[in-house]
């Protein structure tokens, strides 16, 4: 694998003199000093939040409504609803939100999420519409640049649960510098890549949808922006991979794969299953795909640094799924000799796995066992 990116593992040694004298660090401790219950329970009522500073207000995305709501918290002991943002009323439901001073961006999809969705622009003192514009197919994230001059969409671009219909992932670039009602959209997108699959699957991007392009296989899901909003990072996290972008340009720079976290080494242990009525934290046979959801970036030192929750995910629909459990894998008898014990439950049994990866020699069982996420975070250079 070309390794274009670097986890790093961080770690800080002093010398002290003899006569050095330490000063304890100060003590940090959280404490809830308000709360705000939807009274859903499992039904992603409170998913996406944006801090208004200038009102006091939250934003969040209440996905059981399909709809934004606005909480008061000037007084963060006592948060009240004050008003809602009916998504519904211009697509299928609300999936992302950002505030940059007085503006909110709303990301909507679409009532067919294969079609093309929209971001709408509000007030953020009275939750007026100021203006729309159209994105790519179900715009699941939407930021700011720092600079508040542009706003960025990840147009994840699933396909539809059979599978027949499987948009182009990609990313929108909204201009603000005119404002919101002469906003234009440019889309950074992975066309320069189709009929390169096999060179990104050598390098490790994940590649695999049942006839897809590099640019209908790739699904843009979250984006973190540099400090100088000259570049952002853009995680898809099937792929297992990021992607770069020339903000001004509008452009794909460069697709970054992520590789894998051995959970055979010591340090990288993990409990594998749910049904051994213990935890057991300890090495596998395994490799995890780092998989990340949402990441963001900060700079130190002269260099940015990219951090990523190793959530994991897999694909699963009814017209095509990769997702397996372990216990029902053929294993190589060479790579697995212990096989039977591995695939009980208590064991690795009940880890999904992939039947993408891990089949080298093409003969039918597997050589590797791949599991979804790293359970950890990174930072990666």
């Amino acid at each position: 694998m070309n390794n274009k990116l670097n986890s790093l593992a961080l770690s800080i040694t002093l010398g002290l003199s003899a006569n050095t004298q330490v000063q304890a660090a100060p003590l940090v401790s959280l404490e809830a000093i308000g709360t705000h219950t939807t009274g859903i329970f499992d039904e992603g009522a409170a998913e996406i939040v944006a801090h208004d500073a200038r009102n006091q207000r939250i934003f969040k995305i209440n996905a059981d409504a399909a709809a934004v709501e606005v909480l008061d918290i000037n007084d963060p002991e006592i948060s009240m609803l004050i008003g809602t943002i009916d998504a519904s009323e211009l697509g299928g439901g609300a999936n992302s939100v950002a505030i940059y001073k007085d503006l909110v961006a709303v990301a909507i999809e679409a009532e067919v999420a294969q079609d093309p969705g929209l971001v709408a622009f509000y007030d953020s003192t009275d939750l007026s519409i100021i203006g729309t514009v159209y994105v790519g197919a179900l715009p699941d994230m939407v930021t700011f640049t720092p600079n508040g001059r542009y706003v960025l969409v990840a147009n994840e671009g699933e396909p539809d649960d059979d599978y027949k219909v499987d948009p182009e992932g990609s990313i929108s670039i909204i201009d603000l510098r005119h404002g919101v009602g002469s906003a234009s959209v440019r889309t950074a997108d992975f066309n320069a890549w189709d009929g390169n699959e096999d060179e990104l699957r050598a390098e490790g991007v994940r590649i695999f949808g049942p006839g897809a392009s590099t640019s209908q296989d790739l699904e843009p899901e979250y984006i973190t922006v540099a400090n100088n909003s000259r570049t952002a990072w853009v995680a898809m996290q099937e792929a297992n991979a990021l992607a770069v972008v020339d903000i001004k340009s509008a452009t794909v720079t460069d697709i970054l794969p992520l590789g894998t976290k051995d959970h055979s080494l010591p340090g990288n242990e993990l409990d594998a299953s749910n049904r051994d009525g213990a935890i057991n934290i300890t090495n596998w046979p395994v490799k995890g795909f780092y998989m990340p959801d949402a990441i963001t970036s900060y700079k130190f030192d002269g260099m940015t640094y990219i951090v990523s929750a190793n959530e994991g995910d897999s694909r699963d629909y009814e017209g095509f799924s990769e997702e397996e459990r372990i216990k029902d894998l053929v294993l190589d008898p060479v790579a697995f000799p212990d096989a039977a014990t591995l695939q009980e439950d208590e064991n690795l049994g009940r880890l999904n796995s992939t039947t993408v990866n891990g089949d080298i020699d093409g003969d039918g069982d597997f050589d590797e066992l791949y599991s979804y996420g790293a359970r950890s975070f990174s930072i990666w250079s």
